[in-house]
């Protein structure tokens, strides 16, 4: 049951945070960017949501304040995924630690991959602080906002990505796991 349970945890967590990171997330934002780009149309059931002689930076700054909406509300959810799964990947990894090398690069791996989220997470959070100071009517606070923006959201994307990498790494280790044990033994 532990290599099942192994198998599944790191399957789901690779291909939760793959798909989300570099499929779901990307489609949202040019999605967004071809609903302002392009509306009134059936996507914005007709309704004009800029108005004529909005300037480019305008339009793209909506563009990116509607698909962070949209993204947002979603990480509470994906980032506890993850941290499930983590758990359960390293506890069920853990007691195999005694059983060869391999097993132990991949609890160090899922471990590593599990502070990442255990640091993506309120990093996460703040970028999201920020991103919607951005757009705050006071031009101090957007103007802060806006700077710090690029830079954390950069970090919080970059950790993702080794999240993803390493969560792979994890599930590309569980092609040898360990012999099975007599029945009753741990």
């Amino acid at each position: 049951m532990a290599k099942v349970l192994h198998v599944l945890a790191l399957g789901l967590w690779f291909g939760g945070a793959a798909f989300f990171n570099f499929a779901a997330a990307t489609a949202i934002f040019a999605s967004f960017e071809e609903v302002v780009r392009t509306a009134p149309s059936d996507r914005t059931a007709g309704v004009p949501i800029v108005p004529p002689g909005t300037s480019e930076q305008a339009r793209k700054d909506l563009a990116s304040a509607l698909a962070g909406a949209a993204v947002g509300p979603v990480f509470p959810r994906y980032f506890a995924m993850q941290a499930v799964c983590g758990v359960v990947a390293l506890l069920t990894a853990v007691r195999w630690w005694n059983l060869g090398r391999a097993h132990r690069l991949r609890v160090l791996v899922i471990g590593l991959a599990l502070l990442t989220v255990a640091a993506g997470w309120p990093l996460s959070n703040y970028v999201g602080e920020l991103r919607l100071q951005r757009f705050d009517p006071n031009t101090s606070v957007a103007h802060a906002a806006r700077a710090a923006f690029g830079p954390w959201h950069l970090a919080s994307l970059g950790l993702s990505v080794v999240t993803v990498g390493l969560a792979g790494v994890g599930l590309a280790l569980a092609a040898k796991l360990p012999a099975d044990t007599p029945r009753g033994s741990l």
